[in-house]
């Protein structure tokens, strides 16, 4: 789907000047945070599009309106991103945007940061002359009770009808197990209309693009941890689901890097090139643009057993493979999408 959009937890990326480079390497970035230099900045009536520059690389981001002028430098986190874009305010089309909701001016980004000093946790404020692309956000700390109607699956999202109250209304969220008939709590979200699903071939009157539903009361999560042990080698929240343990014999060598060694070793590994051998226990294709794999090899380590890998490449639930990539500790993609441990981008074998 080439015309897609979420609301999205952050990203803004590495410092192109050498002066840029050296504040981001005083202050420690953190992990999953990026540092990125405003190369261009172009305002519509309710939100800035920031043309930055991390490293080498360019992107453009899109943020709730704020104040930004070239040789900024902002910090965010991963965002998702949109391609084909059509701002009808400005009357342009962008290739490839990122868009977060949750930038800082700092490394050490709080919750729901905002640079826009007219910006409440990120919404704008509203202004009579409004990008019909993208209208204003929801309330981030408006909790909501829907019951699902119908469901519809794409490659990337999962696309839900459901009714609050006497309401009827459609959400989009990151592709997720969902059915009819289920009880689905959220917050915020941010509404669109006319929205054009080319892989459904359908067009939205109305949809709200939330980053998180759950299945259970919102109360009850909040007092329990962001984010749950899921038995795997990171820890998941969101749309994942609890990995079961299966019934996996991988003959190791004493030099193999096993997944209960790497998971008790892991700031060992970080940053790493690793090899593991094992059987993939579940596949998931095409969200984010990449492919996502559960690996299982027999070991466990404090009932922890079970390691996520991303990769471009495609396996069969079953296969024995052995796994090639980097070791990631503290990985957030946002969406609910979060792992203290992932092995990225994986280069398989048989």
């Amino acid at each position: 789907m080439k015309n897609k959009f979420l609301t999205i937890a952050t990203v803004v990326l590495l410092a192109a000047c050498q002066s840029s480079g050296n504040d981001a390497a005083k202050t420690g970035t953190p992990a999953g945070v990026h540092a990125a230099v405003v190369q261009e900045v172009v305002q519509s009536s309710q939100y800035t599009y920031l043309h930055v520059k991390e490293g080498e690389k360019d992107t453009w981001l899109a943020v709730s309106k704020m104040e930004a002028k070239n040789g900024d430098t902002y910090y965010y986190k991963d965002g998702l991103v949109m391609n084909d874009f059509n701002s009808k305010e400005l009357n342009r089309t962008f290739k490839e945007i990122l868009f977060v909701d949750n930038v800082s001016t700092t490394p050490n980004i709080p919750e729901k940061a905002a640079v826009n000093a007219n910006a409440t946790n990120g919404i704008p404020a509203t202004t009579p002359e409004m990008d019909n692309t993208l209208p204003p956000a929801s309330d981030p700390n408006e909790a909501h009770t829907v019951k699902s109607v119908e469901v519809l699956q794409t490659t990337q999202y999962t696309y839900i009808r459901a009714k609050e109250g006497a309401k009827e209304l459609w959400l989009a969220v990151a592709k997720m197990d969902a059915s009819s008939g289920k009880t689905y709590y959220f917050k915020g979200g941010l509404k669109m209309t006319n929205f054009p699903s080319k892989e459904l071939k359908k067009t939205f009157d109305e949809i709200l693009f939330v980053d998180k539903i759950s299945d259970k009361p919102l109360a009850t999560e909040e007092k329990t941890p962001a984010a749950k042990a899921d038995n795997t080698g990171g820890v998941t929240k969101g749309t994942t689901t609890d990995t079961e343990k299966k019934a996996v014999t991988i003959k190791h060598s004493k030099e193999d890097v096993t997944i209960a060694k790497l998971i008790e070793n892991k700031k060992t590994y970080a940053g790493k090139t690793v090899k593991i051998k094992g059987q993939v226990t579940k596949f998931t294709g095409g969200i984010m643009k990449k492919n996502w794999i559960h690996l299982q090899d027999g070991t466990d380590f404090s009932g922890k057993f079970d390691l996520a890998i991303t990769t471009n490449e495609e396996v069969k639930v079953g296969d024995n493979v052995t796994v090639e990539g980097v070791i990631t500790l503290d990985k957030d993609f946002g969406f609910g999408y979060f792992y203290d441990l992932i092995m990225e981008d994986a280069k398989i074998s048989k």
